[in-house]
């Protein structure tokens, strides 16, 4: 017969909590090595300056 106070090992809450846990640190790693291997795109900016700057 089983009791509530079992002492057979963890419960399938503190398993649960366990596997969450888990799943959560492997995303943090995940996005660390995610957001230092990745660099933002360099675009080529021209600036058009108008002939009224230029003495004539």
């Amino acid at each position: 017969m089983r009791g509530m106070g079992r002492s057979e090992g963890l419960g399938v809450g503190a398993w649960l909590l366990i596997l969450v846990g888990i799943l959560v640190l492997a995303g943090a790693v995940a996005l660390t090595v995610y957001g230092g291997s990745v660099r933002p795109q360099q675009h080529e900016v021209e600036q058009v300056i108008s002939n009224d700057r230029f003495p004539s």
